[in-house]
């Protein structure tokens, strides 16, 4: 099953859930980038079964922006499904942490993840009976 999420529904989700405005823009079949104060690129690093890890990579001035950026954070990504690790310069989402996708990952696993165009692919596959 593939289910596809334009980056426009991203950005409005960001914005409501966590009142910031990013913008995002496909760089490439595993690469986005990600503007909230300085310019990220956020490639794909592993797709596991409820959650995805991207890895970035800043550098100079952009590391000290990230540290900051990552403070001014702090609360407003508590207990959400996306944990900074501003050390291994790693973002990672975790699906389960999304009250509607709870339910929906008990049948189903991702498999893949593409930035495709202004979407984001997910694909995801049924999973073992004995798993449930």
């Amino acid at each position: 099953m593939e289910l596809e999420i334009t980056l426009s529904e991203i950005r409005q989700f960001i914005s409501n859930q966590y009142h910031i405005d990013i913008e995002l823009t496909n760089t490439g079949k595993d690469k986005i980038e990600a503007i909230y104060i300085e310019s990220v690129v956020l490639v794909i690093k592993e797709v596991k079964e409820d959650s995805i890890l991207l890895h970035y990579e800043v550098h100079g001035l952009a590391r000290l922006v990230a540290k900051v950026t990552r403070c001014f954070l702090k609360k407003k990504l508590a207990g959400s499904p996306i944990e900074w690790d501003i050390k291994n310069e790693e973002v990672t989402i975790d699906f389960k942490k999304f009250p509607k996708m709870k339910a929906f990952l008990k049948f189903l696993y991702i498999s893949e993840l593409h930035f495709v165009n202004d979407t984001i692919l997910l694909v995801f596959y049924a999973r073992e009976k004995h798993k449930i």
